[in-house]
């Protein structure tokens, strides 16, 4: 009885008793157009996975792992150029790095680990999912620690994985001695980023909002943020100490509402495209079948950077507890959106930005472009 009165009044006052609503863009994440200010290093559609390997980056492409190296263009601004690539026969969905040691998350074939002097070999753990591996990395040369985003989606399918509900994500432990795995947490909502701390491990829980604190042994789970107005994605550390945090896509308030409207939502998923539905995006506006072309987003044909959006451009410096200082943004009507992955390399931070396939690179000390 008392509950269906606070729901009465709630209804009547505007209330969120469900938790729907999307926290604003405020404080440390206050919205900027910084991302959109920097010179773009290289363009090529679906980049991800950026990782230091010495004075190069390796990063994939599909089935393809880059090599690139740091030249200048005829003006004299430093760019990127494709100095080597390989086919690794399916999609790489995740890539670390750690002194010369190379992990390669490979769909349907698990992890091939890369060590100097030796054969690569892959993985096989009793339990451990071959597909959907979404961020990895080092503790020491023979740690790994693995997310895997869901048990039932490939990671290309992580739309239909927020869309119905799924908490499949798993975090695993690999001893890379013995091939052994041992399973930290279970029934995540798509852990799509992880990092070491010096007392944690700090995980991004995408569908869940949040980023998770657990023991290296997963006995004890805590809470390093929650309530993000993003999805939030992999983690970095920063060579100065603390993070980095990419944010793939923004909440959007109508998404929000179609994920609690159960009848609508399935039907949705059952009969339209993916590329069509109510749901956040690496890069939006890219069809006139997308919803809300007009109304609140458009004005005399001209994109509001204000309105509401289903991708956007995103990167949070983090301190060592994960508290948020400052951010970089690309807004709804900006060209760097998507932001999938992060990498430190010469003294700047590289920014990954899948969806409008752009690697942009910024100077954290004056937080300005890279020269």
């Amino acid at each position: 009885m008392i509950n269906a009165l606070k729901r009465a009044w709630a209804n009547f006052r505007g209330f969120d008793l469900d938790g729907g609503t999307v926290p604003p863009l405020d404080g440390p994440l206050r919205p900027n157009a910084k991302l959109d200010t920097l010179p773009v290093l290289l363009r090529m559609d679906d980049i991800d996975n950026l990782t230091a390997q010495g004075d190069h980056v390796i990063c994939s492409l599909h089935n393809d792992i880059l090599t690139l190296s740091p030249t200048r263009s005829e003006g004299g601004a430093q760019t990127f150029e494709v100095t080597g690539r390989r086919d690794c026969g399916a999609t790489v969905t995740s890539i670390a790095s750690t002194g010369g040691h190379l992990a390669l998350a490979v769909d349907g074939k698990g992890i091939v680990v890369e060590r100097p002097g030796e054969e690569p070999r892959t993985i096989v753990a009793d339990g451990l999912p071959k597909n959907c591996i979404t961020a990895m990395t080092f503790a020491d040369a023979d740690t790994l620690f693995v997310a895997v985003g869901s048990a039932r989606h490939a990671a290309s399918d992580w739309k239909r994985d927020l869309m119905t509900k799924t908490a499949s994500g798993s975090v695993w432990r690999i001893d890379l001695k013995t091939g052994g795995a041992t399973q930290l947490a279970s029934d995540l909502a798509f852990p799509s980023g992880i990092a070491v701390s010096a007392k944690s491990l700090l995980v991004s829980e995408a569908w869940r909002h949040r980023v998770l604190a657990l023991s290296q042994d997963g006995s004890q789970q805590g809470f390093a943020l929650s309530g993000l107005p993003a999805y939030p994605g992999r983690i970095i550390p920063a060579a100065s100490g603390g993070f980095w945090l990419a944010m793939f896509a923004p909440r959007n308030p109508l998404v929000e509402f179609v994920l609690k409207e159960d009848d609508y939502r399935n039907r949705m998923v059952e009969t339209i495209d993916p590329a069509h539905w109510i749901a956040p995006s690496l890069l939006a506006g890219r069809s006139f079948l997308e919803p809300i072309q007009g109304g609140t987003r458009k004005k005399l044909n001209m994109l509001k950077p204000w309105s509401p959006t289903f991708s956007t451009g995103l990167v949070v410096r983090c301190d060592e507890t994960m508290g948020m200082l400052h951010s970089y943004h690309s807004r709804a009507d900006g060209e760097v959106h998507g932001v999938t992955s992060l990498c430190e390399t010469g003294g700047y931070l590289l920014v990954g930005a899948r969806g409008s396939g752009k690697i942009v690179a910024i100077d954290e000390l004056t937080q300005q472009a890279m020269a």
